[in-house]
């Protein structure tokens, strides 16, 4: 009988095996105890047995397929059994800047973000922004922040976890950041179709607070080659914005197939 290729397996696999982050080395052949959070998610969440398949990966690249070999109170011991090279990462880098946003805003637009295939990530600070973190909070978010991309990857298949700058403002990530293609979203502007262009290898957006961007910062943007996009007459919350834009660049550059 014909063996099927890793990377058959692999996607069928995917769909119904638990993908675990595990932030030490891995190596196909070896046996490797999962930490605190994987052991106890794997034993008491999803109340798994001795022999069911798991999917393991460190975010340097590719994925580690295996089962469980030992399962104990406070540990579990994975097998890893063949390892498949694939990340599943978007053809085009991209960057979004996004101003922080109030309850729990900021998460769902970094969740859905990894989701559809963001390669980095920079918290911004804007003239409007309502939210105002002390240095020690900010930092709780930031951690709060980077396990939240590792759940998404483990959800959505991604090997490669995005990058997750410091904080900082517009006006300075205008100046620093590096592109082919670079956008501010703002909706004074007349809508323009900003996907008419070849497909760039890289691209970074700016999305604004509730209140948008005000114009000297718009301004600014464009002195560091910010072109001003606004797709449609309706103006999006501030969550919505990059799953909507990183959906039409997927749609057009990307990954997703029509």
């Amino acid at each position: 009988m014909e063996s099927k290729p890793i990377a058959e397996i692999a996607e069928t696999r995917l769909m119904r095996t638990p993908r675990i982050f595990q932030n030490q080395p891995l190596l196909e052949g070896n046996t490797v105890q999962l930490d605190e959070n994987g052991s106890r998610h794997l034993s008491k969440v999803l109340r798994m047995e001795e022999g069911a398949p798991v999917i393991l990966f460190n975010g340097t690249g590719g994925e580690y397929h295996g089962q469980i070999t030992e399962i104990d109170k406070k540990w579990v011991k994975v097998s890893l059994d063949f390892f498949n090279e694939v990340d599943r990462v978007s053809p085009v880098h991209l960057h979004l800047g996004q101003v922080l946003g109030k309850g729990d805003h900021m998460d769902y637009a970094l969740q859905k973000a990894v989701e559809l295939g963001v390669s980095e990530i920079t918290p911004l600070l804007s003239q409007r922004c309502e939210v105002k973190l002390s240095s020690q909070r900010m930092e709780r978010k930031m951690e709060q922040w980077r396990h939240l991309l590792i759940s998404a990857c483990e959800q959505c298949g991604m090997n490669i976890v995005p990058t997750l700058n410091p904080p900082m403002t517009l006006l300075r990530w205008a100046e620093t950041v590096a592109a082919e293609r670079k956008w501010i979203l703002h909706t004074e502007d007349l809508p323009t179709n900003p996907f008419s262009a070849e497909a760039p290898q890289s691209l970074c957006f700016a999305v604004g607070p509730e209140g948008g961007f005000n114009a000297d910062e718009v301004e600014h943007a464009k002195d560091f080659g910010f072109d001003c996009i606004t797709l449609g007459p309706r103006i999006w919350r501030t969550e919505t914005a990059p799953a909507v834009l990183l959906s039409l660049i997927q749609l057009t550059w990307g990954d997703f197939l029509v």
